[in-house]
């Protein structure tokens, strides 16, 4: 079992860039920070955490709880599972979610966001290249809680990431 502190971005948007957010405030990133606790078990890791708005963005809190599971254990790849759920209080989801009221247009109400649960499925992993390079890459979907696909700057209720990149080991 492992019990630590951790940092995590959380990146905002500009009202600039179009869209559904176009002629809003913009959003800043903020960093967040907090306990968090992995513990092993015969068949997967749990891991669960709880962050506060460390740069005042939003000044809220979000806690997340999963489980992750090996699913590929070979010496240069590896693949793991994952499922989990992710709580994001009032005032954080209000900050990226929320349209204020003088943000709103014709086309996009005024909305308040309120505490929400999203939830969170995917897989990610590492194929070793050299002895301190590898690709990583994963994807996951997110079923984003009521309280954030329920707001007018929400496109979807699901949220697909897909990604890969290149580590250096020191």
């Amino acid at each position: 079992m492992r019990v630590g502190l951790a940092v995590e971005p959380r990146f905002g948007y500009k009202g600039s860039e179009g869209g559904r957010v176009q002629g809003m405030a913009d959003r800043e990133f903020s960093v967040e920070g907090g306990p968090n606790i992995q513990w092993r078990t015969p068949v997967g890791v749990v891991y669960a955490n709880f962050y506060q708005d460390l740069s005042g963005a939003s000044s809220g809190q979000s806690a997340q709880l999963q489980f992750i599971r090996p699913l590929v254990t070979g010496r240069k790849l590896f693949v793991n599972g994952f499922a989990g759920v992710n709580w994001l209080s009032g005032r954080l989801n209000d900050y990226y979610f929320g349209a204020r009221t003088n943000e709103a247009t014709l086309v996009r109400p005024a909305y308040t966001a309120g505490a929400t649960t999203n939830l969170q499925l995917g897989v990610n992993g590492a194929y070793r290249l050299t002895e301190r390079g590898s690709i990583l890459f994963g994807a996951n979907v997110i079923r984003l809680g009521s309280e954030s696909s329920n707001s007018p700057i929400a496109e979807t209720r699901l949220q697909a990431v897909v990604y890969a990149g290149y580590a250096i080991s020191f």
